[in-house]
C-alpha cells in the first residue's frame, strides 16, 4: 500500500511538473510570435524605405537603411537566443520542437531580406553622380517591393494562425514579381538608350538596374521560404517532402517523361 501511494504521489508531482512546462512553454511560445513580428516589420519598412529613396534619390535616406539593418541583426540574435534557452530548458516535443526549429530558420531568411534592401539602398549610394535611377523603371521596382511586402503580412499572419495554406498565395505572389522583373528586363534596352548619357555610364545605369531587380526578385524567393517554414510548422511536413508527393499525386501530361 505503501509502494502504491508512493507512485500516486510521483505521478501527480509530474503532472503538475508537465503542466508547468507546458504553461512555460507557452509563454516562450508567445514571446517568440511577438519578437518575430517585430523583426518581419523592421524588415518589411527597410524595402518601403530603400524604395523610396531610389526613387528620390535620396542619399541620406539610404544610408538610414543601411544603419537600420543592425537592428534587424540584434532582433535575429535575440530571438536565436530565446530558442536555444526555450531548448535547453523546456525541453520541447514534437510540435513545440518543430516551432521552434522553424522561428530559427525563418529569423535567418528575414536578415538576409533585410540584406537585400541593404542592396538595394546602396545601389542609390553608389550611382555615379550626375546619375539617376530611371523614372520609367520605377512602376517595375515599385510593384515588386508591394507584392514583396504583402507577402511578408500574409505568411506572418499565416504563422500566427499556424496556416499552411499561405504557401499557395506565396507561390503566385512570387510568380507575378518575375513576371514583372522580366518585363522590366524586356524594356531595359529601350529605356538605357533613351536615357541621356555616354557609353560607360550606360552601362552603369544598366548594370545598376539588373541588379535592383535581382534583389527585389532574391527577396521573394525567401519569403517564399518564410512560407514554407510556417507550413512546416502546420503539418510536420518538409516542404520538399511535400512538394514531392505534390509532383507524384498529379496527372500525367504529355510533357512527362516515359519511365
Amino acid at each position: 500500500m505503501e509502494g502504491m501511494v508512493g507512485m500516486s504521489d510521483n505521478n501527480g508531482e509530474d503532472k503538475k511538473q508537465n503542466s508547468l512546462q507546458r504553461y512555460l512553454y507557452a509563454a516562450d511560445k508567445e514571446r517568440l510570435r511577438t519578437l518575430l513580428e517585430e523583426m518581419s516589420q523592421i524588415t518589411a519598412a527597410s524595402i518601403e524605405k530603400a524604395v523610396r529613396a531610389l526613387r528620390s534619390g535620396d542619399a541620406v535616406l539610404a544610408e538610414k537603411v543601411i544603419g537600420e539593418d543592425d537592428l534587424i541583426d540584434e532582433k535575429e540574435e535575440q530571438i536565436d537566443q530565446e530558442c536555444l534557452y526555450s531548448i535547453a530548458t523546456r525541453q520541447p516535443m514534437r510540435e513545440d520542437l518543430r516551432f521552434v526549429y522553424s522561428v530559427m530558420k525563418i529569423i535567418v531568411d528575414l536578415e538576409r531580406i533585410g540584406d537585400q534592401a541593404v542592396n538595394i539602398a546602396m545601389g542609390v549610394r553608389d550611382l555615379p553622380e550626375g546619375l539617376t535611377f530611371p523614372g520609367e523603371m520605377m512602376p517595375f521596382v515599385e510593384k515588386m517591393a508591394e507584392e514583396n511586402i504583402k507577402m511578408i503580412e500574409e505568411v506572418m499572419q499565416a504563422f500566427e494562425a499556424e496556416d499552411e495554406t499561405v504557401i499557395c498565395a506565396t507561390r503566385e505572389r512570387r510568380k507575378l514579381i518575375k513576371k514583372t522583373r522580366n518585363d522590366a528586363v524586356s524594356m531595359l534596352d529601350g529605356i538605357i538608350a533613351s536615357e541621356k548619357v555616354c557609353g560607360s555610364d550606360r552601362m552603369k545605369l544598366f548594370c545598376a538596374v539588373i541588379l535592383i531587380l535581382r534583389h527585389l526578385s532574391r527577396i521573394s524567393d525567401h519569403v517564399l521560404n518564410l512560407a514554407e517554414r510556417v507550413s512546416f510548422i502546420a503539418t510536420g511536413i518538409s516542404p520538399l517532402t511535400l512538394k514531392k508527393a505534390q509532383e507524384k499525386g498529379r496527372p500525367k501530361t504529355l510533357f512527362d517523361k516515359e519511365s
